[in-house]
């Protein structure tokens, strides 16, 4: 498969399957900046952003399946996500995912996902455009007493690969998923999501159903997870900044 390949901008390189068009701002809200690009450059076109203390990177969608089924890309983005940084991390820790959008590794959160739809989607429609993006804490070179924020990490610390690999591997694990989820169904790769979810479920089983999570007890009974939008909207891991230390 051929590849784009990208100066960032320090002159290093990004490797991206044919789909993707890379566009890097300056702009730490990459949500914000793929969302205005959304209705103009179209599926594929991925922003990405680099400074200090911060990596974050924005994907645009273009489903064709109404909302109430597309809104599912989320959990995809997140799958992909979290397979790049599990590709790219010391392999004796574990990465995790909280329901739904948070990134954990080594038990300590280390960024998270978001999701914007185009404004006045009904459930019912198919959305113009749909943008996931990822934030991750790239270095807390900022923090001057050391273990002063025990619930945090960074790429940095935790001697990741390199920001341009994790993004080329997220590209690559999404149309992987993509093309699996149109062939095989969204199970096979809610799978995927379901067994980085924390915490481990020893016992009982994990589904997705609809738009949010189930747990059922091997005892009987179920708990059931606010649905997607509805959790995404709070955002716990992160402040106006970006993710929270």
């Amino acid at each position: 498969m051929s590849h784009q390949i990208a100066d960032d901008f320090e002159g290093s390189r990004v490797h991206l399957p044919p789909p993707f068009t890379l566009h890097r701002t300056t702009q730490r809200d990459v949500l914000a900046a793929a969302v205005a690009l959304a209705p103009s450059e179209g599926a594929g076109t991925l922003v990405l952003h680099q400074s200090p203390g911060l990596l974050a990177f924005a994907v645009v969608f273009e489903p064709e399946q109404p909302l109430v089924e597309a809104q599912l890309a989320f959990l995809l983005g997140m799958t992909a996500l979290g397979d790049a940084l599990a590709a790219h991390c010391p392999p004796e820790r574990p990465v995790r995912l909280t329901w739904p959008d948070q990134v954990t590794y080594d038990a300590a959160r280390i960024g998270g996902g978001r999701f914007a739809i185009a404004p006045g989607t009904a459930d019912d429609a198919v959305p113009d455009w749909m943008v996931f993006a990822a934030e991750l804490i790239a270095d807390r070179d900022q923090i001057e007493e050391a273990g002063a924020y025990p619930q945090s990490t960074s790429l940095k610390e935790e001697s990741f690969d390199a920001a341009e690999d994790i993004l080329s591997t997220f590209a690559s694990y999404l149309m992987l998923y993509f093309d699996r989820w149109a062939h095989e169904g969204f199970a096979a790769v809610s799978n995927r999501y379901l067994m980085r979810v924390d915490p481990p479920l020893l016992r009982g089983v994990r589904r997705i159903d609809g738009d949010r999570m189930i747990e059922i007890k091997p005892a009987g009974g179920s708990k059931s997870f606010p649905p997607i939008r509805e959790a995404i909207s709070t955002q716990v891991w992160r402040d106006e900044k970006g993710p929270k230390l």
